[in-house]
């Protein structure tokens, strides 16, 4: 797409985004995000900020060991918007542990400090009333995944009733991936995927594990070919090891990635979020 162009689509998307502003802020918050992809973004850069305890988690490797490093939340975060940060993927671990939300007031504290910011959240999902609380927090969109994604009715009656603050997350083996798997039993990929985007799901967030070792550049790839294959927005979960995988990703194969997500490589110093912004930055 030319620049004139981009610039074009940009004016189409700012000119809907003022006529329905005032009745319609929580379908229009997409578009925002697509706004800024289309105009010099060549994707939407996401962090991962694990939360434990109250405090953002990660480890360091140090000495031959793992050293477990717990920082302030608003710190973590006034660091990630002051360099550019325009959503945050929040994944509660404990939450997760104990499979019901669990910090919804650090949630609803990062909504009040930081009002431009997109949250996403993971964790203690098992029904709708979980998703309803994540959303009265804060979250703008709560990720469902794992074993909710075999419950089909249940999946179901959740993305009806909620689906436009729905972000589905698949983690699929590179094999099975390869083979041809889809979530929903008896029914094909490209049905299942039509199917979430009927219901407004707002992105398909993908990981292919391989069969050994961790998750890396090959899931960009997958992820960068389905998203060159089907409409629902796609981001890539995992995957950026290093800064070269990040420079890659300015290439053409990735160019219908709505998104991509980065953690540990930016507690452990390969790069900041600001550098990532600006590689991916058009």
């Amino acid at each position: 797409m030319s620049f004139f162009f981009a610039l074009i689509n940009i004016q189409n998307h700012v000119n809907c985004e003022q006529k329905f502003r005032h009745d319609n802020r929580v379908k229009m918050s997409i578009i925002d995000l697509k706004v800024e992809q289309i105009g010099w973004l060549l994707m939407l850069a996401i962090p991962v900020v694990d939360i434990r305890s109250g405090r953002c988690v990660h480890t360091h490797n140090e000495a031959s060991r793992q050293k477990v490093i717990m920082d302030d939340p608003t710190e973590v975060f006034s660091a990630l918007v002051e360099q550019g940060a325009t959503q945050v993927q929040v994944v509660d671990v404990d939450a997760i542990r104990n499979r019901q939300p669990e910090h919804l007031s650090l949630i609803s504290r990062m909504k009040r400090e930081f009002p431009q910011l997109k949250l996403q959240v993971s964790g203690g999902v098992g029904c709708s009333e979980d998703i309803q609380i994540w959303l009265d927090a804060g979250a703008d969109w709560v990720t469902v995944g794992g074993r909710l994604l075999r419950q089909q009715d249940t999946l179901e009656l959740i993305l009806v009733e909620l689906g436009e603050h729905i972000i589905v997350g698949m983690d699929v083996r590179a094999q099975l991936w390869r083979d041809g798997y889809c979530p929903a039993v008896n029914m094909s990929f490209d049905d299942w995927v039509t199917a979430l985007s009927d219901e407004g799901v707002a992105a398909l967030m993908f990981t292919e594990i391989p069969e050994q070792g961790h998750v890396n550049g090959h899931s960009l790839m997958a992820a960068g070919q389905l998203a060159s294959s089907i409409e629902l927005p796609v981001i890539a979960h995992g995957g950026i090891q290093s800064r070269l995988d990040l420079e890659n990703l300015a290439g053409p194969a990735y160019q219908k990635l709505h998104g991509v997500t980065v953690g540990k490589p930016l507690f452990e110093g390969c790069f900041t979020f600001g550098e990532m912004v600006s590689v991916l930055t058009h």
